[in-house]
């Protein structure tokens, strides 16, 4: 019976894959996604490693001409990554996981606290301000993308001191552009 059960697993994961696999490599290269101010919240504390979870952040941007989308993230330093939005529901806001972050042409999307996000779970240690933390964003025709960012204090709400997430428009003295061509 387990063998059945995890026979039929593989085969739905063969098929998530298949349908949303990432663009070969010659693809990749003609990519115009664009990554900017990558970074993390910081974690709190909890006893020995393990267990807890974090945040990612980053500003996409899409200088092609064809629509992209980002289907999946992962992070040595988590079990699992997670693609979040946060809605409001009544009066209460709420993360939840979607599946894929469709970007038009042209268009920047916004990684921030409080909207869209990456959930780091069950980081295999804690997340410690100053540190920098590797992730690789997998986009629908663009393929894997590597990115570092930093880890942030818990209450910040952008990257390197700032107040908010920068958008595409908007410089920070050296940090501002990590692209994939």
């Amino acid at each position: 019976m387990r063998t059945i059960a995890l026979a039929l697993s593989l085969a739905a994961l063969a098929a998530l894959v298949v349908t949303r696999s990432p663009a070969p490599a010659a693809a990749q290269a003609a990519s115009a996604i664009r990554l900017e101010n990558p970074w993390a919240r910081r974690a709190p504390a909890q006893g020995g490693h393990g267990g807890a979870n974090g945040a990612a952040y980053v500003t996409i941007r899409n200088d092609g001409v064809e629509g992209d989308a980002l289907v999946a993230a992962a992070s040595d330093a988590a079990a699992r990554v997670e693609l979040h939005e946060t809605v409001k529901d009544g009066d209460v806001m709420k993360m939840r996981r979607v599946e894929a972050i469709d970007l038009k042409p042209g268009e920047s999307r916004v990684f921030k606290p409080g909207g869209e996000h990456m959930m780091m779970f069950d980081l295999k240690q804690p997340l410690k301000e100053g540190d920098l933390v590797k992730l690789t964003l997998v986009f629908e025709k663009a393929g894997p993308i590597e990115i570092e960012g930093t880890v942030e204090p818990i209450a910040a709400t952008g990257p390197h001191g700032m107040d908010h997430q920068p958008t595409s428009d908007e410089k920070m003295g050296g940090h501002e552009h990590m692209q994939h061509d």
